[in-house]
């Protein structure tokens, strides 16, 4: 798999961890590992290609998900059918792909 494209899975998954945690608190619960989720988040933005990030954030901002799976050849993002042309692509999950309907950044799930 394509080295950013798992970085941009990592970050999204973070992501979401970081929101869950930061609802807990304001409901009065304490963590201290928050802390560690918001250095891991910047560790992997660092290693992300500037222009990728900018997308992800974009993304994230406009959907929330910004990283979906093909699930059956459809992006689980819009629900869209993707073109054949996509879905035959041999080299899936070694670039960074997105969606021709939504823009989300697309993954092949196994």
């Amino acid at each position: 798999m394509d080295k950013q494209l798992l970085l941009l899975i990592s970050l999204q998954e973070l992501d979401i961890m970081r929101k869950e945690k930061k609802k807990e608190e304001e409901v009065g619960f304490e963590f201290d590992d928050l802390k560690q989720l918001e250095e891991a988040r910047a560790r992997i933005v660092s290693e992300l290609k500037d222009h990728i990030n900018r997308k992800y954030t974009r993304l994230t901002n406009r959907y929330g998900n910004a990283v979906v799976p093909i699930v059956n050849n459809i992006c689980q993002g819009c629900y869209l059918v993707l073109p054949t042309q996509m879905i035959s692509v041999e080299e899936k999950n070694e670039t960074v792909v997105t969606c021709p309907n939504c823009g989300r950044i697309l993954y092949w799930a196994d």
